[in-house]
């Protein structure tokens, strides 16, 4: 082979190697050789939101039992019968209470004539201790005159002193016969609330959501008071327990706005607030999450109880501001790229950068108790202009699935992000 040809191959192959081995510079020469995305930062709006499930509850259910044990001798509701409270709802067979009440009554009557008896008593032991004391009073001086034996005046003081002592135990015997009374009044009273109880009455108004008996059931409530049934009290209002995983109940405070949808209405959008977040855990299979309840309006009752809601929980809310697709934020150049090797972060403004340290922007709502305001978490765009592309430090705030707030004056409308390079493949 020639020296000619063989400084010709030589030539060819530092040719290609330079071309390969030469970094990319971000020139027009080198973006030529790549597929460039792009998008246009814009003015609008962002809404976070927190995505989750749960059942469609009355704001108050009632179970209303027996506290009695006996048979439901009558039922008086169905199900989604309204009653008002105080109505009587079921009835159970009396007749063993009414009895009872009868003896306990009777037993009363007893009682109270024996407190007259002793009060009869006490009137004779009073009379009887009177004569005594009189007949006392006569035999000391005769007595002590010597015209009365001892044995004479001995058995008056006798009778004297048994007098009193009868008097005594006559107005022990009236106490304990008007303890008696009380006692008797007592179980007639318990006969009367239990015959009371026989009556099972509404505690609420509402409307009955469940029945859980039938006439002629004989119920038992020997150690807990069976559920015969339960009342939702007002269902023009219903709640939804909600669980929000762990990762995202940060987010949410009492006062966020929710919108929800269920199966029977696939068309409509209900729209609610959140009421409360519960602090107890919830742990299932090794997930924790935390009960929200969300509050709700059903004037045409067309949530019932049940349901099951797929919610979105608004946690943030930012209008009017300038974003850019989240493609952007994610966007970074090759490790091994020029464009990698321009990174030079700086730190933003001082006042920038650290939560809370940018002032909310216009249009952001006060979410419950907390004002949303923009986190200003660093980040970095990369955007293309006419002299190339190059990173931009920047404060962003609230995301949605599709936008990120872009926070600060250093970009406008105007500006291009980059989303992707692709790299052609000769």
């Amino acid at each position: 082979m020639s020296n000619k040809i063989k400084w010709s191959i030589g030539l060819v192959a530092v040719v290609v190697l330079a071309y390969v081995l030469l970094p990319d510079n971000g020139t027009s020469g080198d973006t030529q050789q790549r597929q460039i995305e792009t998008t246009q930062l814009d003015v609008g709006n962002i809404v976070r939101a927190v995505a989750t499930s749960g059942a469609v509850r009355p704001l108050i259910t009632v179970e209303v039992g027996s506290q009695l044990s006996g048979q439901l001798a009558d039922i008086y509701v169905d199900f989604n019968s309204e009653v008002k409270a105080g109505d009587i709802i079921a009835l159970i067979d009396s007749k063993t209470f009414e009895s009872r009440v009868v003896q306990s009554s009777a037993d009363l009557k007893v009682a109270r004539s024996n407190v007259i008896v002793q009060r009869a008593a006490i009137d004779r032991a009073k009379a009887n201790l009177r004569k005594a004391r009189l007949e006392y009073e006569r035999a000391e001086p005769l007595a002590n005159a010597g015209t009365l034996s001892a044995s004479d005046f001995d058995t008056a003081l006798a009778s004297f002193e048994s007098a009193k002592a009868d008097l005594t135990m006559a107005e022990a015997q009236l106490q304990n016969a008007l303890a008696n009374e009380e006692q008797r009044q007592a179980s007639l009273e318990s006969a009367e609330i239990d015959l009371e109880r026989t009556k099972i009455r509404s505690p609420i108004d509402g409307v009955v959501i469940e029945r859980a008996v039938d006439q002629g059931q004989t119920v038992a409530a020997s150690f807990s008071a069976p559920v015969l049934f339960r009342i939702a009290q007002d269902l023009t209002k219903i709640q939804i327990e909600a669980n929000v995983d762990e990762a995202d109940i940060g987010n949410v405070v009492e006062g966020n706005e929710a919108s929800f949808t269920v199966d029977a209405y696939p068309d409509l959008e209900f729209t609610g607030r959140v009421e409360q977040v519960r602090l107890a855990p919830n742990e299932t299979n090794n997930v924790v999450t935390y009960t929200v309840i969300i509050t709700a309006d059903n004037p045409d009752l067309k949530l019932l109880p049940g349901m099951t809601a797929i919610v979105e929980i608004i946690t943030g809310k930012a209008e009017n501001v300038l974003r850019v697709s989240n493609d952007a934020v994610r966007f970074r150049p090759p490790p091994d790229s020029e464009l990698a090797r321009k990174v030079s972060l700086t730190r933003p403004p001082k006042g920038e950068g650290q939560r809370g340290g940018h002032p909310a922007k216009a249009g952001q709502p006060e979410q419950g108790k907390n004002k949303k305001s923009a986190e200003g978490r660093r980040g970095l765009l990369w955007i293309q202009t006419d002299d190339g592309i190059n990173p931009v430090p920047v404060l962003l705030g609230i995301s949605d699935d599709q936008n990120t707030q872009v926070l600060g004056k250093k970009l406008s409308v105007d500006d291009v992000a980059v989303t992707r390079i692709r790299t052609a493949r000769k």
